[in-house]
């Protein structure tokens, strides 16, 4: 009789011993173990259409161009990515797969490709770190991003090999000259003096006070046209397009539909702002 009973206890802690491996089994792959690649690639695909489109930016008509921009883009939205450690999520489960940010590790132009063709890929990288592996529990994760001008391209998401060394790059800083903050400002104090002054010397009269105002970048040209004693002006960059117009003594800035600043339509220019007083609505 003792040696049955001490069978049957031997089955049952056999038993619960399997169950415990099976419940713990089924955490891992539940409850995030494993799971950190799949994570990855959707917020891969999620930063991609984060960063937009370019085909509408100025001073970016060159692939290698087109693709830093996306490259500055996509660091802005890095340090939102990766796989925490959220913490066991079961008694009896490990702690979940963790991956770092995804860092910029690869920036790759299609230098000679055409306007309608892709411009070139990102390739981004984390680490991640496998809870449940017995042996080298980390790895390098990597994925591409493809782009044309209008954003990321159909497929352009895709897990691949991670560069050989893996080193962290910096996109190229942006230099295309910029509107400052303090041009709005600016131009209408100017304006609002303008007294008789030519075109030509309100343009060199803005243009000195703003070029302590870019960071070290570029300043947008200013251009100042004069009819009689109404005056225009306007300053354009690759993301704003600012008009200012001086006309029966009241001086303020203008908006325009981004549709009409494009090339072939009214564009940014100082004649723009110079148009019927009633065509556009002034800030108030």
């Amino acid at each position: 009789m003792r040696a049955s009973k001490h069978v049957i206890i031997g089955g049952i802690a056999a038993a619960l011993v399997v169950a415990l491996a099976g419940c713990t089994a089924g955490v891992g792959a539940t409850d995030g173990a494993g799971a950190a690649e799949p994570e990855l690639l959707e917020q891969a695909a999620a930063l991609a259409q984060d960063v937009g489109f370019v085909s509408q930016s100025i001073g970016l008509e060159r692939p290698e161009d087109a693709i830093a921009a996306y490259a500055r883009r996509a660091t802005q939205e890095l340090p939102a990515t990766g796989v925490p450690d959220r913490g066991n999520t079961s008694d009896w489960g490990p702690v979940p797969d963790t991956a770092t940010p995804f860092r910029l590790v690869a920036i790759e132009p299609e230098s000679d490709a055409a306007w309608e063709e892709p411009v070139g890929a990102l390739v981004l990288a984390s680490r991640i770190t496998e809870v449940s592996a017995n042996d080298d529990p980390e790895h390098d994760f990597c994925v591409r991003l493809r782009f044309d001008r209008w954003g990321v391209i159909d497929g352009g998401v895709e897990k691949t090999s991670c560069p050989d060394p893996l080193v962290e790059v910096e996109p190229p800083a942006d230099e295309r000259p910029v509107v400052p903050e303090a041009a709005e400002a600016v131009a209408i104090e100017v304006l609002t003096g303008a007294g008789d002054a030519s075109a030509d010397e309100l343009e060199a009269s803005i243009t000195a006070r703003l070029e302590g105002e870019t960071d070290g970048r570029a300043l947008a040209p200013v251009e100042v046209l004069r009819d009689g004693d109404r005056l225009g002006l306007a300053m354009r960059d690759a993301d704003d397009c600012l008009l200012v117009r001086s006309a029966d003594g009241v001086v303020e800035r203008l908006h325009v539909s981004d549709v009409l600043l494009q090339d072939g339509e009214l564009g940014c220019g100082a004649d723009t702002a110079l148009l019927a007083d009633d065509q556009f609505p002034a800030t108030h």
